[in-house]
């Protein structure tokens, strides 16, 4: 993490650098805002040893606004502020008593699950002319929020990021199984059109384990693939 963050700082100090040099810069707009409607494939690479448990991911939908700063005509950082509606599912192995840890029920091996939250991806993105726009290819970090995670439709299953798992006794604060929140990487390309409409791919790996309990045996890493359509004004 250190020493991806080393290099962006890096590619930022090249970026300035090149931009002092564009005897053009003051010839463009500098800073664009743009909207964003994308379909998401979300999960979470996960291994529960104590409860044998599987996530599988699943299709959702997110959407939000972006600004864009170019240091030059064809280098720029791009901010995404998304609200994202995201699905998957927990599966059990047969008769394991493990899935208890989230559902309340000895019939059903596997769970639904949904949830939304926030996503903010910062990029630091090239721009390479082709016909009458620009392919766009860049990396950066992002960090997710949840706000909210439930079962639709079957009230007994209890989301991991709503299972209690202890609670301070001092202050009363609640821990649960999973964080509602993480951070990692991301990838981006697309072709932006003169007229500012763009096709957008992106795909973003939590380097933290968002496991909120001490296992040597258990991790989890949420991962996420997007497409669709952007709009820059």
């Amino acid at each position: 993490m250190k020493k991806s963050l080393l290099l962006l700082l890096l590619a930022l100090t090249g970026a300035l650098s090149l931009h002092a040099q564009d005897a053009d810069s003051l010839k463009f707009d500098q800073v664009h805002l743009g909207l964003l409607l994308q379909a998401n494939y979300a999960g979470e690479a996960m291994y529960i040893a104590e409860s044998s448990l599987s996530a599988y991911p699943g299709a959702g939908v997110e959407g939000g606004i972006f600004v864009e700063y170019l240091f030059t005509r064809r280098l720029l950082l791009e901010v995404q502020v998304l609200a994202a509606l995201q699905n998957g599912s927990y599966v059990a192995a047969d008769a394991d008593p493990g899935f208890l840890i989230w559902y309340k029920r000895k019939t059903a091996t596997v769970a639904n699950m949904r949830l939304w939250g926030m996503d903010i991806p910062i990029y630091l993105i090239g721009l390479f002319p082709s016909g009458q726009g620009n392919f766009r290819l860049g990396a950066g970090f992002f960090t997710h929020f949840t706000f909210n995670s439930w079962c639709p439709g079957d009230d007994d299953f209890i989301t991991p990021y709503e299972r209690i798992i202890s609670v301070d006794d001092a202050t009363g604060k609640k821990r649960y199984a999973l964080n509602d929140s993480h951070a990692g990487v991301g990838l981006t390309a697309g072709y932006e059109f003169a007229s500012g409409l763009q096709i957008n791919l992106a795909a973003k790996y939590s380097v933290i384990d968002i496991i909120n309990y001490e296992s040597d045996y258990s991790h989890a890493h949420p991962y996420k693939i997007s497409l669709g359509m952007g709009w820059r004004f």
